[in-house]
């Protein structure tokens, strides 16, 4: 069985090389912690528990939203008033049909969805002393990175297709799912960290 969480989603979306300006700009860098809230495929989907996260947000004034594993790739999604989601479908065999049986196969579409929420807390001025001029900065607020907080969910769902016979993958006859459909869901947490 293949299953690594994220794996397919490297295959729908474009990936941007180490010597290319990501595009967007940067909203944050963060830490989340996922924590397993539901496990219906057993042993064909190894979800680790809890799942570790580190990762950059970047996004466009037209709602175009980037996500980048840290030393992963990077995936396109959506942004709508701080809300980032990025999904993917991907349809893979998982028992292959046997005609001199008469048997179909089985074949399952994997769709992967992360749901981000960003919540970033009023600026603090900068304290300059009294200082009137400040050297031509502009902007004084600042944000501790460590203050913005991410809350969301990562949810894969395993659907097998119209006219498959999933019968043979499911657990009771052997097979490495426990059930199919099946669904794996993470409840995730964390805040914005400054570069390493």
């Amino acid at each position: 069985m293949r299953w690594i969480l994220l794996g397919l989603m490297a295959l729908a979306f474009g990936c941007w090389g180490e010597d290319e300006e990501p595009p967007g700009e940067l909203v944050g860098s963060f830490q989340a912690l996922g924590l397993m809230v539901e496990q219906s495929c057993g042993a064909a989907v190894p979800a680790p528990d809890p799942l570790d996260l580190k990762f950059d947000l970047r996004s466009e004034s037209n709602g175009r939203a980037y996500w980048r594993l840290w030393g992963g790739a990077m995936f396109a999604g959506l942004e709508q008033n701080d809300t980032y989601t990025f999904q993917t479908s991907q349809s893979w065999m998982v028992v292959e049909p046997d005609r001199f049986r008469g048997y179909v196969g089985c074949s399952v579409t994997q769709r992967d969805v992360f749901t981000f929420e960003v919540s970033v807390p009023e600026a603090v001025p900068d304290l300059d002393a009294g200082v009137e001029d400040d050297a031509g900065v502009e902007d004084e607020s600042w944000v501790d990175p460590n203050l913005v907080l991410i809350t969301g969910s990562q949810t894969t769902d395993i659907v097998p297709l119209t006219g498959a016979d999933c019968t043979p993958a499911v657990a009771a006859l052997g097979g490495p799912f426990l059930s199919l459909p099946c669904r794996v869901e993470y409840v995730l947490s964390g805040n914005g960290i400054g570069p390493e």
